[in-house]
């Protein structure tokens, strides 16, 4: 509101009421309202008054800033009665069916349920017809003991090579094929033995040479047979080197020369 208006409606007030003032001027004003004999059955003087304690509180809070006149807003008034409910509108016709979405995961199994009562047992069924009987079958083999065959009775074998010693047996029912030597113990690093029965020593030596015996069993009975080895080796010689001593004109005997080898060597 400019400030003439304000001027203007201060004046009309100061026209119509007693103002009375207790301190300085900067104090907000006190404006007291005398109505003349106003009638008890005239509504009018209360609205009249009423409005002058409105126009007084808004002069009294009203405040200037420069050439504009605020003034601080009013508490808010109660909130106004609902309005009448609008009619309800028509329902829309439905709508299009979209496409059938991809189909998720398998969800986790779940737990096995319980496990049902045992059903009441059948009747028995009425027998069968006899079938055709089979062609009837060859007959087996006889029974026999075991009895075994080697393939060299006697094998000759150089030093250092592989000597080789099989054993055949037969018999029936199936028979169980073994091998060891008759004097010591067959060489555990250097001797193999097939299913078959073929027995085989590597970089054979002279501590090989001897016997070896191969054994058959089974439940009706048991049969052996022997092989001996023969190892040849190189003369190998060992003799005092001396010296010897003997006085002039008198005998000497050489000392002995030893010497190991198969066949036997001719020693001069």
């Amino acid at each position: 509101m400019p400030q003439d208006q304000m001027r203007r409606a201060r004046t009309n007030l100061a026209s119509t009421s007693e103002v009375s003032t207790t301190q300085g001027e900067d104090e907000p004003h006190r404006v007291k309202r005398s109505i003349s004999q106003p009638s008890p059955f005239n509504n009018s003087a209360h609205i009249k008054e009423l409005f002058g304690d409105i126009i007084s509180s808004t002069l009294k809070l009203c405040q200037y800033q420069g050439q504009l006149n605020v003034c601080p807003r009013g508490r808010p008034g109660l909130p106004g009665r609902a309005g009448p409910k609008g009619d309800k509108g028509t329902k829309g016709p439905r709508g299009i069916i979209g496409a059938t979405g991809r189909s998720g995961k398998p969800g986790k199994m779940g737990p096995s349920g319980v496990r049902g009562e045992k059903g009441i047992k059948g009747d028995i069924g009425a027998p069968g017809l006899p079938g055709i009987p089979g062609t009837k079958g060859e007959p087996g083999e006889s029974l026999s003991p075991p009895k075994v065959t080697i393939s060299a009775p006697k094998l000759i074998v150089n030093e250092t090579k592989t000597a080789s010693l099989l054993c055949s047996a037969s018999g029936n029912p199936a028979v169980q094929i073994s091998w060891s030597k008759t004097k010591g113990s067959l060489p555990r690093n250097r001797t193999k033995v097939a299913s078959n029965g073929l027995m085989q020593i590597t970089n054979v030596g002279l501590e090989d040479a001897g016997e070896y015996k191969c054994d058959a069993r089974s439940i009706l009975g048991k049969d052996e047979k022997t092989a001996s080895l023969v190892v040849q080796t190189q003369p190998q010689v060992s003799l005092s080197s001396g010296p010897t001593y003997v006085e002039v004109g008198k005998n000497i005997t050489l000392p002995k020369c030893h010497v190991i080898s198969f066949p036997p060597a001719v020693i001069k």
